[in-house]
């Protein structure tokens, strides 16, 4: 027997999977030692009907019973299983275990495929074969699903019993995304077209005289009764309210103050105003006279049920309508309303009695249930077909998933990729490796922070299509931040080698390396310092702006730039040669100031003895140093890979430490091509050269940052060396 063997994978072993022996031995491996024991859907690039036939309940989770499950069956299948460590779709029928009847159906299934495709090859069939056929196979009736589209039956009689059915009591999606009809639909249709026709026969023969007491015309009448009865019975209890109360009768009518309101012009508001008054003005009585005045918006209507209903119903005294009289005719007609209430639901009277009783007793629902038996009887061939995707995509796909779940060796193999990684982010000079989907970025943030990485959430957008979008976190594991910030672009191959555009949208940041650690607070105290003297400098520079403007203001209109003591008269000339006086004192302050930051700087500079300036500078650079290194050490050794597969909703029973190797391997600046070479000499100065342009600029800020610079080395050496002569020699000819 194979010896079974965990691999070390940066510090973490775990199993060996590279043969079908391996991936056997999962069913003796304890769930605790797997790398993950469930995994979503979602974060899996591989063969959607894979996932599929692997979750059956559609729950959206592998769980570890699932490829348990899965693996089961496969050796079940397979008596040679040594293809599944090539990745092959391509299943050779002498692997089949053909012991079983399972089996034995799966290799007549096969081998009747690869007949049907007219196949040059009989020994092997490949995925793609399968699904050529089963998508061929599901165009065309018979085809396994019980379903029959009105178009796949050739029969007219039948075809158009199928669309009538379709019609009226509707349908199903058929294998080949058409709308068909099974055996439920057509009994119920049938069922339906049965009790149609008894229900109508009530009103023939016997029932006719007291279902339809006026035979073709009762349907018209009992709509018009139907129509009014609402609105008559209405003017019924008015008047029953003016016989309790006379004075009610002022209420049906308008009012003085509505009077005024109601607006002779307003076409809208009159109608409404009709619309809701009495029938007539209400009387004790409680006669609705045709005599007397109608209400003129149902006048037409009134008119139509007194001569086709009224006259016919009391004929012998139509002039006038009583409670009892309405009573009298709504009565007739209860019979065909009682008869109305019973008409079955099932859809099926849009369609003539002929044509039902043809569908009852001819021969096209015969022809119809014949051929959805014929369709139901190749099911169990289809299942075949089924079953031959699912073995030739257990084949391709299993032991791959294994090393994503049970092991996560694909993740550390360069030579190959994770079924939950996306693919690449190239971006600042650089390649990021290990990527994957983001569905929901702050809730993945909140997991995502205890992984202690630091992540770059980037959208990806294909530029030719609109509207595709969606997020990736790519972890950012050696070298440093460089320039990737908010907003930074960079492109996105994915698994295919699609190229889509990229933007980064935001970032978890953390240590990246050791070295980015250590100068981290130096980077900030530099970036803090730049900002105070950014600021300092800003408001030096705004106050002298506003200095100079008020004495150049001054000195234009000839003002002197103190009071004296005494103001002279109008008529005296300022004397000539002030502005240049004005000048020369301007200048006079803004040395003496400059001299006495000079005093102040040598004077602090005396003090100090350089040795011990110096030995003290390294000591603080060094001890910041030493304690940012001790702080990045121990956060970049707690960086936890498995907390970003956390993130994406997976289960995961080990720590996935990232190590600075390791590091390497998820971000690095690619090698140049084999064989190429870099050319030490800049081609820009030469450029440069040969244009002549710049030259003279370039020599003349080389000698000023020179001078710059001896300027500063001699200030410090003299105020290190003399700088109480110094200080006093200037303090002497300042005062002087």
């Amino acid at each position: 027997m194979k010896p079974i063997v965990f691999q070390n994978y940066g510090g973490l072993h775990q199993l060996r999977i590279e043969s079908a022996e391996d991936l056997a031995f999962i069913h003796q491996l304890h769930p605790a030692r797997w790398a993950a024991t469930t995994v979503q859907l979602e974060s899996l690039q591989c063969d959607p009907a894979f996932l599929e036939y692997l979750n059956p309940d559609a729950s959206g989770t592998i769980r570890a019973e699932h490829l348990r499950v899965a693996v089961t069956w496969i050796f079940r299948m397979m008596a040679n299983g040594d293809r599944m460590a090539a990745f092959s779709d391509v299943l050779h029928l002498a692997d089949l275990d053909t012991s079983h009847e399972e089996g034995q159906r799966l290799k007549e299934a096969a081998i009747h495929i690869l007949g049907q495709l007219k196949a040059k090859k009989l020994d092997e069939i490949s995925l793609e074969q399968v699904r050529i056929f089963r998508n061929t196979y599901g165009m065309t009736s018979p085809n396994g699903d019980g379903v029959l589209p009105p178009q796949h039956v050739s029969d007219p009689a039948a075809a158009q019993l199928a669309k009538d059915v379709l019609e009226q009591v509707g349908g199903t999606k058929d294998v080949s995304g058409e709308d068909g009809i099974n055996e439920g639909h057509l009994s119920q249709f049938l069922d339906g077209a049965r009790k149609y026709l008894a229900w109508k026969a009530l009103a023939e023969d016997d029932g006719r005289a007291g279902i339809l007491p006026w035979g073709d015309d009762t349907a018209a009448a009992v709509q018009l009764t139907s129509d009014f009865d609402a609105k008559i019975e209405e003017f019924f209890w008015q008047c029953d309210l003016v016989k309790l109360d006379a004075r009610t009768a002022e209420r049906f009518c308008l009012s003085e103050q509505e009077l005024q309101n109601l607006d002779g012009s307003d076409l809208r508001a009159m109608e409404r105003q009709l619309a809701q008054a009495p029938l007539q003005t209400p009387n004790a009585e409680g006669v609705l006279n045709f005599q007397d005045p109608i209400n003129p918006y149902f006048q037409d209507q009134m008119d139509e049920l007194r001569n086709r209903v009224l006259a016919r119903a009391q004929s012998d005294s139509h002039e006038s309508l009583t409670r009892i009289g309405w009573q009298q005719v709504k009565a007739i007609f209860k019979p065909y309303c009682a008869w109305q209430a019973e008409k079955p639901s099932d859809g099926v009277g849009e369609l003539s009695e002929t044509t039902l009783k043809e569908y009852l007793d001819g021969p096209a629902q015969k022809k119809l249930r014949q051929l959805l038996l014929e369709d139901l009887a190749v099911k169990a061939e289809v299942k075949q077909v089924t079953a031959l995707e699912k073995l030739t995509l257990y084949q391709r796909w299993l032991m791959e998933l294994a090393n994503n779940f049970v092991s996560f060796s694909a993740l550390y193999d360069p030579s190959r990729r994770a079924l939950f990684e996306l693919g690449d982010l190239i971006i600042d000079g650089r390649e990021l490796a290990f990527t994957m989907k983001v569905r929901n970025r702050a809730e993945h943030k909140k997991i995502a922070q205890t992984s202690k990485m630091f992540l770059v959430y980037a959208e990806i957008r294909m530029a030719q299509e609109q509207g595709r979008t969606f997020e990736i976190a790519a972890a950012l594991t050696s070298g440093g931040q460089g320039a990737i910030e908010i907003g930074k672009r960079g492109i996105f191959y994915d698994l295919q080698g699609k190229e889509w555009d990229a933007r980064v949208v935001d970032m978890l940041k953390n240590p990246i390396s050791l070295a980015e650690a250590i100068k981290s607070p130096f980077v900030k105290a530099k970036k803090l310092l730049s900002e105070k003297v950014e600021a300092f400098v800003g408001t030096r520079v705004g106050d002298l702006e506003k200095a100079t403007t008020e004495i150049t203001t001054k000195m234009e209109k000839g003002d002197p730039l103190q009071q004296p003591a005494e103001v002279p008269s109008a008529a005296a000339a300022p004397p000539s040669g002030s502005g240049m006086r004005d000048v020369m004192l301007v200048g006079g302050i803004a040395f003496a100031a400059v001299g006495s930051s000079l005093v102040y700087l040598l004077n602090t500079l005396s003090q100090i003895s350089p040795l011990k300036a110096g030995v003290t500078l390294v000591s603080l650079v060094l001890v910041v140093a030493l304690f940012s290194a001790l702080s990045g050490w121990s956060k970049l050794r707690r960086r936890d890979m498995s907390a970003l597969l956390e993130a994406c909703g997976w289960a995961v029973n080990f720590r996935m430490y990232m190590t600075r190797r390791l590091g390497y391997l998820f971000s690095h600046t690619p090698n140049l091509p084999e064989g190429a070479r870099k050319e030490r000499r800049d081609l820009v100065t030469l450029f440069v050269r040969e244009t002549g342009y710049g030259a003279f600029r370039w020599t003349r800020t080389r000698v000023g940052l020179v001078s710059l610079l001896a300027t500063l080395l001699t200030i410090a050496l003299l105020g290190t060396l003399w700088g109480n002569q110094i200080k006093a020699l200037v303090q002497t000819w300042m005062g002087g």
